[in-house]
């Protein structure tokens, strides 16, 4: 009997300005070991007991200071990733209703906040999340996404 694989599961929460459609994303800093200097869409891990809504609520209020009611989180993806060691699967919310401004909440992680036009994404993007944004941007509601070079999602 072949033994049962469990993925890795994280969640992502594309907050999306309704007034250009630009979502924010962070600039890691030196320290991260998968995408130190590049931009990442804001997520995480899920924690134990924690529902994909809730766990993409906590990452957004962790790390750029704005509150987003879960009910207001509209899934917007489903993304399959290969790095080179895993397959994760990714859980991406977006959210046009927000409570606070967005602020760097996590110094010590990212260098920077910046607001990204999802259907062309920097040059500077990580390609998992340069593969999230363009998905999201063309309405992609499942994605397998391949190994990136230099590492992995976190």
């Amino acid at each position: 009997m072949t033994e049962r694989h469990r993925s890795i599961a994280i969640v992502m929460a594309l907050l999306q300005r309704p007034s250009d459609g630009r979502v924010l994303t962070v600039r890691h800093g030196p320290a991260s070991s998968y995408s130190a200097g590049r931009l990442t869409v804001i997520g995480g891990h899920l924690e134990e007991g924690e529902f994909c809504d809730e766990g993409a609520a906590r990452e957004l209020l962790e790390e750029s200071g704005v509150y987003v009611d879960e009910g207001a989180l509209e899934f917007c993806q489903l993304a399959h990733f290969r790095t080179k060691d895993d397959l994760v699967i990714g859980v991406a919310f977006t959210a046009q209703r927000w409570e606070g401004e967005p602020y760097n909440r996590e110094q010590g992680k990212h260098t920077a906040l910046v607001w990204v036009d999802p259907g062309n994404p920097p040059n500077d993007c990580h390609p998992f999340t340069e593969a999230v944004l363009q998905n999201f941007a063309a309405g992609v509601l499942y994605a397998q996404v391949p190994a990136a070079t230099g590492g992995g999602a976190s």
